[in-house]
This record gives C-alpha cells, sequence and structure tokens, in this order.
C-alpha cells in the first residue's frame, strides 16, 4: 500500500514528475553513452519518454529507453517511500533524527546520502 501511495505521487506530482522526467533523461543518456558512440538525440528521447509513438528511435533505442525508464520509476518510487517511511517514524519518535534513521536502515551508507537505495 506505501509502495503504491510512494508511485503515485511519483506519476502524479507535477513537481516530482518533472524532476523524474530530468534524471530519467540524464540516466538514460549516461547508460547509453557507456556503450554507443553515437548518443541519442536528447529531444527524441523527451518525446518518446512522453509518448512511445512519437520520437523517431531505433528499435534498440526504444527497447533501452524502456528498460531504463522503467528502472527510474521504480527508484524513484523506492526513494519516495523511503522519505516517506522515515518522516512517519520521526513524526511517531521511533528514531530521534535522520541520522539514526540511516543507522538503522542503511548501516552500510555511511553518510552518503545517495546510498539509500542499498537499504532492503
Amino acid at each position: 500500500m506505501m509502495q503504491q501511495l510512494a508511485n503515485f505521487i511519483v506519476d502524479h506530482d507535477p513537481m516530482m514528475v518533472l524532476r523524474h522526467t530530468q534524471d530519467t533523461v540524464r540516466y538514460i543518456q549516461s547508460e547509453w553513452n557507456k556503450s554507443h558512440a553515437e548518443p541519442i538525440d536528447e529531444g527524441e528521447l523527451r518525446l518518446f519518454l512522453c509518448d512511445e509513438r512519437y520520437g523517431d528511435l531505433t528499435e534498440e533505442q526504444k527497447s533501452f529507453i524502456r528498460l531504463r525508464r522503467d528502472e527510474m520509476r521504480t527508484t524513484y518510487g523506492a526513494a519516495v517511500f523511503r522519505l516517506m517511511l522515515c518522516e512517519e517514524m520521526l513524526r511517531r519518535n521511533m528514531v530521534a533524527d535522520f541520522q539514526t534513521y540511516r543507522s538503522v536502515f542503511c548501516p552500510e551508507g555511511g553518510d552518503v546520502p545517495w546510498a539509500l537505495h542499498r537499504a532492503g
């Protein structure tokens, strides 16, 4: 239920959609460039992300984009869920602060905020 709510927020909050789209474009371009000499056209990529009927892309590019888009959606949903969990635990005084939350749920992360994805 909480994960579904997190996914709903990612999909329906205008600012979250904007940030998610920007991050997804960057992620797809970065991953594509690791194994391809010719970059994906950003305009065509954005068109395709908005509506798969648009964007002048090869089938390989479309398949690649779909996989990476789905990875980012799942990651964003998990991140929103983690933030909601932390907020609720703080509200209920189950943890003293964010650092305590991280030490319980992200012990291998140390002081790096991007390590939340490593937590179970």
